[in-house]
């Protein structure tokens, strides 16, 4: 399961943008909600365990509060990200599963889900 942002589309070049909607999800839910626990836990980068490049990072925990006071310090506040997902199973609940994670942090989502 991969949700990404475009790092050459502004608000998504700045570091904390990024770093602050890591924080507003914790990917054990996504995994749960969107995937029926089916699998391992996402770790924030690019490459999984068994890829050569892989190197474990420290753990992330969920942290709503610091997701919104890195979105206001990068001047985003207000900023509406759009999660854009297909209409099949584990796709749509996937999406469904992070945008209530980024409301519940107080962080705008629009949900877009395409046929």
């Amino acid at each position: 399961i991969v949700c990404r942002t475009n790092i050459n589309n502004k608000p998504y070049d700045d570091q904390k943008v990024r770093n602050a909607l890591q924080l507003a999800v914790d990917n054990n839910v996504v995994l749960q909600l969107g995937y029926g626990n089916a699998g391992t836990v996402a770790e924030n980068h690019h490459v999984c365990q068994i890829h050569p490049e892989y190197y474990e990072l420290a753990k992330v925990a969920r942290d709503p509060a610091k997701a919104k006071a890195l979105l206001a310090e990068a001047g985003q506040a207000d900023f509406e990200h759009e999660l854009i997902t297909v209409d099949e199973d584990w796709h749509k609940n996937t999406g469904d599963a992070i945008a209530a994670q980024m409301r519940d942090a107080g962080i705008k989502v629009k949900r877009t889900v395409l046929p």
